[in-house]
């Protein structure tokens, strides 16, 4: 009887002591998965959405090959473009912005054409609004 006793004992240690080396492993591992693979997070005092999403729609126009002379943050919601040539384009940051600049570009060869220059383009709406 006492072997059979001490034999459940040693069988619960077991799962025990199992139990305690896998917790221990993955805590290592995800310890070593916070400090070196995921970035850390860092608060910035400045606006950082506003600030990158003007460098990417300046990088973008250059990619496209858009003389424009500014970027400016018009409100929470969307960003005025001041183009080289005087024309004002306000680009909605709810949409995709590579689509409405591929859009300020086409519309922009077309004018080109046309021999017509624009004054002002709002892309905040559903379909570009535009003023000659």
């Amino acid at each position: 009887m006492k072997k059979r006793k001490n034999k459940g004992k040693y069988l619960l240690f077991k799962i025990l002591f199992a139990v305690l080396i896998f917790i221990s492993i993955t805590s290592f591992f995800y310890i070593l998965y916070l400090s070196f693979i995921k970035k850390p997070v860092v608060i910035s005092p400045l606006g950082k959405k506003s600030v990158a999403k003007t460098q990417v729609i300046s990088e973008t126009l250059s990619k496209k090959q858009i003389p424009f002379a500014s970027v400016e943050t018009a409100s929470d919601s969307s960003y005025l473009v001041n183009l080289s040539d005087g024309g004002q384009v306000i680009i909605s940051s709810s949409k995709d912005i590579e689509i409405q600049i591929s859009s300020l570009q086409l519309i922009l060869k077309r004018l080109t054409i046309e021999g017509k220059r624009l004054k002002k383009l709002d892309f905040r709406f559903e379909k570009p609004v535009l003023s000659f």
